[in-house]
């Protein structure tokens, strides 16, 4: 009986022990998550792919990202959309920041260092999630003089020390730089045609080369400039972006200057227009499939060729359904090279 009794108390006591040791080490646990840790990183626990909309701000400037669906859209140039790489770049610089040092707390220090209030360097980034609830809302203020360090503070967080950070930290404040800014991509290999104000460009079966149609034998063609227009779909990018309607390209004289036919019977026909010394573009594509029959005798291979065919119109009808909205404009060299003609071609003039 008297065993039974020393076996229970020393039960007890080692339960009593076991909770102690449970609570010293939540402590420590907790204790060592509060200290500062030079290299660790600012946004340790964010989870970016929660991230629902982004505004960054700074003075008069700010961007809005918003996502829908898989991508992000720019609200402030008409909900275009936005570039993943720059969006995910964005994200990717803020997540990596690491911390040198914890500088402290106070209304003095947040001014002398253009947190609070904000100054004309200072960067405010505020991630959401799809509920409107604020996931960080952060600061960056100057640059630390002695190295390449920034002050930063989180505001989502009260009492929130201010650190500097171990890099320096670059947040680009300009909505036209996160634009998705390619609009077609063609390699020049896949164009058969091109028509233009007063010239054909066609590639004979089994040619290598698109040849001017029509040229006397003694104009020889300035093969450079073919191979521009050649490349005219590869990489395709505009420089500013402007909804159809918009009051600034209204009244925009938007002629037809190139009509580019591809390999697999679908095109794009490109409109232009100049207006003191910019230009101007709008682009439709276009296929040749009105309906696709199909029977059950058919080989594989044909019903194959059928199925790329339906997909590419499906392609087509989307890009059109897309970009018959916009008007962008394009640079001094992309708009030159769309409204070349046919003396451009060619190095001697013909009669």
């Amino acid at each position: 009986m008297q065993s039974v009794s020393r076996t229970n108390r020393i039960l007890v006591i080692l339960t009593l022990v076991l909770m102690a040791l449970s609570v010293w080490a939540y402590r420590q646990s907790v204790s060592r998550g509060d200290r500062f840790q030079r290299g660790q990183t600012f946004l340790s626990n964010l989870n970016p792919d929660e991230i629902a909309r982004i505004e960054i701000r700074q003075g008069d400037e700010s961007v809005t990202l918003e996502r829908q669906g898989e991508m992000f859209r720019v609200v402030e140039e008409q909900g275009y959309p936005a570039s993943n790489a720059a969006v995910n770049r964005l994200v990717a610089d803020l997540l990596k920041i690491g911390l040198e040092k914890e500088i402290g707390t106070g209304a003095n220090l947040a001014a002398e260092l253009e947190l609070e209030p904000a100054g004309d360097s200072t960067v405010e980034v505020l991630f959401q999630d799809s509920a409107e609830k604020e996931m960080v809302r952060l600061r960056l203020g100057k640059s630390f003089e002695g190295g390449p360090g920034r002050y930063v503070q989180r505001l989502d967080r009260p009492d929130e020390p201010i650190y500097l950070t171990s890099e320096g930290v670059h947040v680009v404040v300009d909505s036209n730089s996160f634009l998705q800014k390619q609009i077609v991509d063609v390699p020049g290999s896949e164009v058969v045609r091109i028509e233009g104000p007063d010239f054909t460009l066609e590639r004979e079966a089994g040619a290598g080369e698109l040849n001017l149609t029509g040229a006397a034998v003694s104009a020889e063609t300035k093969r450079s400039a073919v191979g521009r227009l050649e490349s005219t779909l590869r990489g395709l990018r505009f420089e500013s972006v402007f909804i159809a309607d918009d009051a600034e390209i209204r009244d925009l004289d938007l002629r037809p200057a190139l009509s580019i036919d591809l390999e697999d019977d679908s095109g794009y026909d490109l409109a232009v227009a100049e207006r003191e010394g910019r230009y101007f573009l709008q682009i439709m594509g276009r296929h040749s499939v009105s309906q696709v029959a199909i029977s059950l005798d058919e080989a594989e291979e044909e019903l194959q060729e059928k199925a790329d065919m339906l997909t590419r119109a499906d392609e087509i009808d989307a890009f059109n359904q897309f970009h018959g909205s916009w008007i962008y404009e394009v640079t001094e060299a992309t708009g030159k090279l769309l409204l070349l003609h046919k003396a451009d071609l060619l190095e001697t003039a013909t009669p």
